[in-house]
């Protein structure tokens, strides 16, 4: 669904919820600010309920957020604040969760009309935050990569490719929506806050005051057994993102490539070096016209391209490899039997250094010519390209070596000692393909299987793609022939003899 048919639905809701409730409502004072508060309060249920179906997403753009403020701040004389964004950053989740329900919250108090005032002002707070933070995020577009964003006089034309974080999630991934796009939408909702700044008397209110009350706090509790029921229990109830059940990966990716590949040049942007002018030329013109344009006096500044007949999605990032960097990503996909992938984006262990002593022996090399004798036509002759290399032990040496233990997260562990291991050994028993990819490195993965984890074949893959794939840590994949047949959070994760009966067809 693209933004402007998600906002007309919004705005014939808002119309019909005005004209419902105008005979019903004893309050009722001015049509215009009923129709606002229908209206944005149901922009913000709809956007905080999708936020809410999915609270790992959220506290995911939140930890990007985090993370990119502490390199914005970490270089200027505000370095001070770099600490708070990184405490920030290890509770994104519970922050992300706070966020969903004043959202939502925010958005029943608008409908409901509770207390006119305290709402008015805070539909301001949160709209003049929004408009700040998406601001930036679109501005970071004229920042080029090495520049801090206070060096405004370095700033150069906007790249999309410059932005840190490139999507705000205002609407999840339900909703996709550009920087710049959402930086518009949010100054032109900021025009009708303000209107109720100044007239917020005029707000309509359905129910008595007790009711109200009721209705709000009600509401808070309830929104946040949702996002518990999305997260902490079991996956999203609805998945937004493209690796969703049923999704044929293997055939979306070729898919995404080849549109990817068959992309038409549109024009190429030429500069002048003597006097900066910059020209737009269609790209067939250029070619057949080059010579008016030599090298001396213009360079290519940059090649438009249309845009792909296939959009690309995460699926085009995803690369499963073995921790020698050998890619295995077309080799999972093209099998033709099923496969159970366990999914962890995060090796949820602490490293403990530890010392050790290691041989080192040193060799000297010696090489030593061999007077052979070779015969050409009966003639004896001596060759003196025949040699032989002697390697002799000169010494041995103890050497220190630096070696780490992981100190794994207590539930991380459990994790996967109650609920996956079982399925692992059944799932070998009965010859099903079964195998792990996390975020991490060989070494994690050794101390981790030695600690209890499941000794099966482990692939390494970005944290983000990991992320998209499942919204649980760990979780567990049902594939087939390229096709994600099923996904579960490993706490609703059934036993392998209802996977088998249910989902594995023979």
């Amino acid at each position: 669904m693209s933004l402007t048919v998600f906002l007309i639905i919004l705005l014939i809701l808002a119309v019909v919820s005005t004209l419902i409730f105008r005979r019903n409502i004893e309050s009722w004072r001015n049509k215009t600010m009923s129709f606002i508060q229908f209206f944005l309060g149901y922009l913000f249920i709809v956007s905080g309920t999708v936020k809410a179906i999915d609270p790992l997403g959220t506290s995911y753009k939140m930890e990007e957020y985090f993370q990119e403020f502490q390199s914005l701040f970490d270089s200027t004389w505000l370095s001070f604040l770099t600490p708070f964004f990184h405490l920030l950053e290890n509770y994104a989740l519970g922050i992300g969760i706070v966020m969903i329900i004043a959202e939502m919250i925010l958005g029943i108090m608008l409908i409901i009309g509770f207390r006119p005032k305290l709402t008015a002002w805070l539909y301001f707070w949160l709209m003049l935050f929004f408009t700040v933070l998406t601001g930036y995020t679109y501005l970071t577009g004229y920042v080029p990569q090495g520049v801090n964003f206070f060096n405004f006089s370095q700033w150069g034309e906007f790249a999309e490719s410059n932005m840190k974080v490139t999507d705000c999630g205002c609407f999840g991934d339900f909703i996709k929506i550009t920087a710049y796009h959402t930086f518009l939408k949010n100054i032109f909702f900021i025009i009708p806050i303000i209107y109720m700044l100044f007239r917020y008397k005029d707000m309509h209110q359905l129910f008595n005051k007790t009711l109200r009350h009721i209705i709000v706090f009600a509401s808070i509790v309830l929104i946040y057994i949702f996002n518990l029921a999305n997260y902490s229990w079991d996956v999203p109830m609805v998945d937004f993102r493209p690796f969703k059940e049923g999704a044929n990966i293997r055939e979306q990716l070729k898919l995404e490539t080849d549109a990817a590949l068959n992309v038409k040049e549109k024009s190429i942007v030429l500069q002048n070096k003597e006097d900066k002018r910059i020209i737009d030329i269609p790209s067939e013109q250029y070619y057949k016209t080059a010579e008016q344009y030599p090298t001396e006096k213009w360079t290519i500044k940059d090649r438009i391209f249309e845009e792909p007949s296939i959009p690309t999605t995460e699926i085009s990032d995803m690369a499963f490899e073995d921790f020698d960097g050998n890619d295995f990503t077309e080799e999972i996909l093209n099998n033709s039997n099923y496969s159970l992938m366990i999914v962890s984006w995060k090796m949820n262990g602490d490293p403990e250094e530890y010392k050790y002593t290691k041989k080192d022996t040193v060799f000297s090399i010696d090489t030593i010519f061999l007077a052979d004798t070779i015969f050409v036509e009966d003639t004896p002759y001596v060759n003196k390209d025949s040699f032989k290399i002697e390697k002799n032990i000169q010494q041995i040496n103890d050497i220190e070596m630096t070696g780490y233990n992981y100190i794994w997260d207590g539930k991380y562990l459990k994790s996967f000692i109650k609920y996956i291991n079982p399925l692992v050994e059944a799932a070998k028993k009965n010859n099903v393909n079964i195998f792990a990819v996390v975020s991490g490195t060989q070494e994690m993965v050794d101390d981790f299987v030695k600690d209890g984890g499941p000794n099966v074949k482990y692939y390494n893959s970005d944290d983000i793609t990991l992320k998209t794939i499942i919204r649980s840590n760990p979780g567990v994949v049902l594939m087939h022939d390229g096709v994600i047949v099923k996904k579960w959070h490993y706490k609703k994760l059934p036993s392998f003899d209802e996977i088998q009966h249910n989902y594995i067809k023979n």
